[in-house]
């Protein structure tokens, strides 16, 4: 072989070992690519997913189930405890049971310190009155902020019906946080006052 044919052969090689590489690296590219965008994709469904979750466990209703559990461990509730007879009725059956309800019905959708701020401030906040009435959400949009990835503003429609059957469509919005895939970190609702009164009228 002489050199010039040999020169060639080194030559094309390279080239062929070259192109491999740009294959290869290409490939491992768009896969890298592919994982990146499917991984936002996977979240954004777990987020919102939670998101309406919350919302239609919220504001469907009244949950009886829960009315129930409720007067039971505040039957057992006197009006003048001392902090031993409190951490006693913490203690009860029927508190305990209350309590097992409420976190079954939410917890898996909040990370662990938003759900005990939900918990103690706006769940189940439909459902404390004794009157006779029915909520149904509708219209849920949730969407993705663009500028912050893990906001999630959202509008809503609940249809309240009295016990005489007139019925009268509630406008919500509000917004959540979700730091974490299906985890809410915070969720806020705006207008509630309106939809409490039309309750208690």
């Amino acid at each position: 072989m002489n050199i010039f044919t040999r020169n060639r052969w080194l030559l094309g090689f390279l080239l062929v070992v070259v192109s491999c590489l740009l294959i290869v690296g290409c490939s491992s590219n768009e896969k890298a690519k592919t994982a990146e965008a499917e991984k936002p994709t996977e979240s954004l469904e777990k987020d919102k997913a939670a998101i309406q979750a919350v919302i239609e466990k919220q504001f469907n209703g009244p949950d009886n189930r829960y009315r129930q559990l409720w007067d039971a461990a505040t039957a057992i509730q006197t009006a003048n405890m001392n902090e031993e007879q409190y951490d006693a009725w913490l203690k009860t059956p029927e508190y305990n049971a209350l309590i097992d309800y409420m976190n079954s019905t939410y917890a898996s959708y909040f990370t662990e310190n938003a759900y005990e701020t939900f918990r103690n401030t706006d769940a189940f906040l439909y459902s404390y009155s004794d009157r006779e009435y029915k909520l149904t959400t509708s219209a849920i949009e949730i969407t993705q902020s663009e500028k912050e990835r893990t906001l999630y503003p959202f509008t809503f429609q609940v249809m309240y019906e009295n016990e005489s059957g007139e019925t009268e469509i509630v406008d919500f919005e509000g917004q959540a946080i979700v730091p974490v895939a299906g985890k809410i970190g915070k969720i806020q609702f705006n207008n509630q006052e309106k939809l409490l009164q039309k309750i208690e009228e």
